[in-house]
């Protein structure tokens, strides 16, 4: 496809409003002892799902994407999964969305968000490296940084797929969007939420 034989398509600008998107639904996390990750707001009120390795004291620091802040109850928390929830007194409404990793494909766009050292809520895009199959974990060749770790993946359409946890090698590594749901079961926080 060529195009200027098409100009109402623009990548550039499909990306940018994603990135706008996603920007919305991440957040900023301080622990206990000063330690800076992300968050991530559920597609359900009140309920932020981070890493286990950011969520490490029972109350956090929350700063959303337009600067309000609030506090963040640890509500569970499973350091095999890297998965901790997080409740807030305030959630600002988004129109989020959240799909299986298991049918994503090798090559499909993903979208990073997070608030790494060196930027305030930087976006970040790639590619999936593999299928996830059954999978906890979808690994995407993406950069990530300290930071980032919390914040949410997303496919190209911004419907989060995943939870950014760390780097292995030069890929990305994320808990896939169906862990988080085992996860709020497990604990009974998916009716809540």
């Amino acid at each position: 496809m060529n195009p200027k034989n098409h100009p109402g398509i623009n990548l550039s600008d499909a990306v940018s409003k994603m990135a706008a998107h996603m920007r919305e639904m991440t957040l900023r996390i301080r622990g206990s002892r000063g330690h800076q990750g992300s968050g991530t707001l559920w597609p359900r009120a009140g309920l932020i799902i981070t890493n286990a390795h950011v969520a490490d004291a029972s109350v956090h620091d929350v700063e959303f994407s337009d600067g309000q802040k609030a506090e963040g109850w640890l509500v569970a928390r499973d350091p095999e999964r890297d998965l901790a929830a997080l409740a807030v007194s305030v959630h600002p409404a988004i129109s989020a969305s959240v799909r299986s990793a298991r049918g994503l494909r090798a090559g499909e766009l993903v979208l990073a968000s997070g608030n790494p050292a060196d930027g305030n809520c930087a976006i970040t895009t790639g590619i999936v490296h593999r299928p996830v199959g059954n999978s906890s974990w979808l690994l995407a060749d993406i950069r990530l940084a300290p930071g980032n770790s919390g914040g949410p993946l997303a496919d190209a359409t911004g419907a989060i797929v995943g939870i950014n946890s760390m780097i292995i090698g030069y890929l990305g590594c994320a808990v896939t969007s169906d862990a988080v749901d085992d996860f709020l079961r497990t604990f009974h926080l998916a009716e809540a939420a």
